[in-house]
């Protein structure tokens, strides 16, 4: 029963870490009907293995959340930057459409720029003046016979 016993504060020693505080606490076992020299509270083998792995226990849950965490906003991210990229493209093929729509409308004006320089100036004012002199001649001719 003692060996027992002192396996188990043995074991417990080389578990507890050393405190530095004043106000330390005492950590005993106890027998069954035993008698302590000061107040305390006893916990059974599960209560104590849940106290001893409470902070690995927190560690780990804080670990878990936060990989979940990370996780989310990666893929937030993630989801933003895609939806940035297609926008993205999607504005330069309207750009590069706009451009494009663009230099082809140039084009067409500077063919028909071209066309209307190949015309001879002097040749249209020519013609246009022996037009209206014929159609005056004309208007002259049709008015003469009307009245006669």
């Amino acid at each position: 029963m003692w060996s027992r016993t002192l396996k188990i504060l043995g074991f417990t020693l080389l578990l507890c870490p050393a405190a530095y505080a004043q106000d330390t606490g005492t950590f005993t076992l106890l027998p069954k009907g035993g008698i302590a020299p000061f107040e305390a509270t006893c916990f059974d083998n599960v209560a104590t293995a849940q106290l001893l792995t409470w902070k690995e226990f927190q560690e780990e849950e804080y670990q878990s959340r936060l990989g979940l965490r990370l996780g989310l906003q990666q893929e937030e991210f993630t989801l933003q930057y895609d939806t940035l990229r297609i926008h993205m493209e999607e504005s330069t093929i309207r750009y590069e459409e706009s451009l494009r729509l663009r230099d082809e409308e140039l084009d067409s004006l500077r063919g028909i720029i071209k066309k209307d320089r190949k015309v001879n100036l002097p040749l249209i004012i020519a013609a246009s003046a022996a037009a209206g002199i014929a159609v005056g001649v004309a208007g002259v001719f049709a008015i003469s016979q009307a009245v006669d």
